[in-house]
């Protein structure tokens, strides 16, 4: 009788040892958003301006046609666009003076790895007039998914289309390591 009392509780025991295991690994933890991507996109259009800054001071002054005043908002103001949404703009940046072309898809994968969520000990930025003579337009079957303006003097951005956390977007030489994939070195 003391050996089937000794057996059952060693079952038992071993019973709760293993439901207290399961338990454990059945505990759900939310997935984590760092490393979040930016943009789901099959095609990114990389539009370039080469304008001087004493071109733009110029320009601001003497603004003579609608298209003066579209090509210093765009270079300059933060807030084009508003939205993903807000493209009209994208149709006129070849005859306000940016070159258009098509980032190669070899490329992609270095660009999701700086455009995607991180997490930095230190942020850093600098104070200048923004200058964004870069601006990468991120389609996905055609459709404009994203937008990113970049100013690589600054290390100033403006993107809009993501519900990433895009506050540390930059942090780690990642400016310069666009700069690089851009060809703007």
């Amino acid at each position: 009788m003391k050996n089937i009392f000794f057996l059952f509780s060693i079952l038992l025991f071993s019973c709760n040892t293993k439901t207290s295991k399961k338990v454990e690994e059945n505990i759900y933890e939310p997935p984590k958003i760092t490393g979040m991507k930016y943009f789901d996109f099959d095609e990114i259009v990389h539009y370039k301006n080469e304008i001087a800054s004493s071109e733009l001071r110029k320009l601001y002054f003497d603004r003579k046609t609608k298209l003066d005043s579209l090509k210093y908002e765009v270079i300059t103001n933060r807030e084009i666009p508003k939205t993903v949404k807000d493209t009209a703009f994208i149709s006129k940046l070849e005859e306000i003076g940016f070159l258009k072309s098509k980032v190669n898809k070899i490329k992609f994968e270095e660009i999701n790895s700086i455009f995607k969520e991180k997490k930095h000990d230190e942020i850093s930025g600098f104070a200048c007039d923004y200058i964004f003579r870069d601006i990468l337009v991120f389609k996905r079957k055609s459709k404009t998914v994203g937008i990113a303006k970049i100013c690589f003097e600054c290390q100033a951005n403006h993107i809009v289309g993501t519900k990433a956390n895009i506050e540390e977007f930059g942090m780690d030489g990642d400016y310069e390591k666009l700069e690089k994939i851009l060809e703007r070195k």
